[in-house]
């Protein structure tokens, strides 16, 4: 095993930093009922109808708000992990070919595990596999699930659909899928949201419209016990957090939504549910952001209160206290960032966002956050990871470390945590001599802190460079197959030739442990001292 580094204990990092920014969040004109809701066939019913994929690509690139650099350098990054961890490279479980060459640029692609199925969705299609990976139903253009709904959700004219995200809610036992619609001409905004009836996703869905001044671009959401909660842009440098009635909208029933406007440097994440185990009682969601400073995390709380309504509560902006760093490219162009073989085309970094998701985790003695993001790491792109801990409801630093075990560009990653406290980060990985790649590391939640501690595992290596566009994607997801809460299953893309809109999607699962712990009637898992890492 490696030693942890001298860099491991930061006095400075982690800590909660009080904030004079008097910039508060405020209730938004969008709060109120769904403008439309109902009860959807059989997907694999709609799926036999008569329809035609609407769009051909992404449209223009969305603001993502503006991309400043930040307000005073940082200062060095001085916990970076330049060396493959010693546990050897993980070995893949089953590995298959995911949805493929939608038409156009980003694929945005994303999956979740449910209890028998996989779910992926791209920016044009979504696909129902067996975990064995056969296809069950699909590929479907997205807007299948809204046919005979109506509204932008559905209309093909004048409208497109884009940014979509499916989640598996492992406390219901159900499917979510969210993306936004837009019509032109009516200037109409819509987030259109499928929830399953069952657990089977080629089933019934309740189908929910919810409506907005602008265009919620980049939707970001999350699974709680309260609410599903999602973030997206509002216009100039505000951005939109709103929370769906989640318990209504399980059977069915017309919800409300409760929105805040907020000002912050991109899009922040709200906390995202794994496992079976939920946050306390009462216990608010937590967004997260990059800070004003880039030796900073920015944190809101969001309560929502269905019965009594004028008591939910957005506050913040806190701050966080973290490593300094320096976001990819800064010094040249952020979006303009990522070489790949055989092209002058760079591809845009991302450094500006948080990566989704922002899983959370209840273990019982403690809870646990994840998040990451790309930084500059001599000579390339690293991403920088941390695990986070609520100590009395507000986060603070367990550990945290800039993944980049050699020169290369490693981006667009996303992290997540099993039953016992195992990290796995995925991510994609490019250089001049390279085309992108999908690869994986992680680390054991014995493992001494701040380090990957498993060798970097290359899921699969694209064939070509992405051509003419920069915009490579703006998510990827690592997702935990709750049947065990062990196994990881990964979903990235890669080019299988030069060219643009040509990608094709991986999702692979793997391991870390056997994850052998005590499972309470409850499916919470105890841990018996694993997580107490120091």
């Amino acid at each position: 095993m490696l030693a942890s580094p001298a860099w491991s204990a930061m006095p400075a990092a982690g800590a909660v930093l009080k904030t004079v920014d008097h910039s508060r969040a405020t209730r938004s004109p969008d709060s109120g009922p769904a403008v439309h809701h109902d009860t959807s066939p059989p997907l694999r019913e709609l799926s036999q109808r008569s329809g035609q994929l609407r769009r051909a690509s992404d449209p223009a690139p969305p603001s993502k708000g503006p991309h400043p650099p930040s307000t005073r350098a940082a200062g060095p990054d001085r916990v970076v992990q330049d060396r493959n961890g010693s546990r050897g490279r993980i070995r893949l479980g089953v590995s298959f070919e995911g949805i493929r060459e939608g038409g156009g640029t980003p694929p945005d692609p994303n999956a979740s595990v449910g209890s028998r199925q996989i779910v992926e969705i791209t920016n044009f299609e979504l696909a129902v596999y067996s975990k064995s990976g056969a296809t069950l139903l699909g590929p479907l253009t997205t807007e299948t699930l809204f046919r005979g709904f109506g509204g932008p959700c559905e209309t093909a004219q004048n409208a497109f659909l884009g940014d979509p995200e499916v989640r598996w809610d492992s406390l219901a036992h159900r499917w979510i899928i969210n993306q936004f619609a837009r019509d032109d001409v009516t200037n109409t905004n819509r987030l259109c949201v499928g929830v399953s009836r069952t657990s089977d996703a080629t089933g019934e869905y309740y189908r929910y419209a919810f409506g907005y001044q602008n265009l919620p671009d980049h939707p970001k959401f999350a699974v709680w016990p309260d609410a599903y909660y999602v973030t997206a842009t509002a216009a100039g440098s505000l951005f939109e957090a709103c929370a769906w009635d989640r318990h209504r909208m399980l059977r069915g029933a017309d919800a409300d939504q409760q929105c805040y406007t907020l000002p912050a440097s991109t899009i922040p994440l709200g906390s995202d549910l794994d496992g079976t185990t939920p946050p306390p009682r009462g216990e608010p969601n937590l967004l997260i952001n990059l800070g004003p400073t880039d030796d900073r995390l920015q944190y809101w709380r969001f309560h929502v209160d269905w019965t009594h309504q004028a008591r939910t509560t957005l506050t913040g902006p806190e701050e966080l206290r973290v490593a300094p760093y320096t976001r990819a490219c800064e010094s040249t162009d952020p979006t303009q960032c990522v070489p790949q073989a055989g092209t002058t085309q760079k591809l845009d970094s991302l450094s500006y966002s948080p990566m989704y998701r922002f899983a959370y985790r209840n273990f019982g003695d403690h809870q646990s956050l994840v998040v990451n993001h790309a930084v500059d790491a001599r000579g390339g792109v690293g991403v920088r990871w941390y695990e986070l801990r609520l100590h009395h409801g507000r986060p603070a630093v367990h550990q945290q470390s800039t993944y980049a075990p050699g020169p290369t560009y490693r981006w667009m990653g996303s992290a997540a945590q099993n039953k016992v406290g195992d990290i796995a980060l995925g991510y994609s990985q490019s250089s001049s001599r390279t085309h992108p790649s999908i690869r994986v590391t992680g680390r054991l939640a014995h493992d001494p802190r701040n380090l990957m501690t498993f060798h970097e595992t290359t899921v699969w290596t694209g064939a070509g460079s992405q051509t003419g566009s920069n915009r490579w994607g703006d998510y990827t997801s690592m997702a935990i197959d709750p049947v065990d809460d062990c196994t990881f299953w990964y979903t990235n893309q890669y080019q299988p030739a030069d060219g643009t809109g040509n990608w094709n999607t991986r999702i692979a699962s793997f391991r870390l442990s056997d994850c052998h712990v005590h499972r309470h009637h409850h499916g919470h898992s105890r841990q018996h001292g694993h997580h107490r890492h120091g």
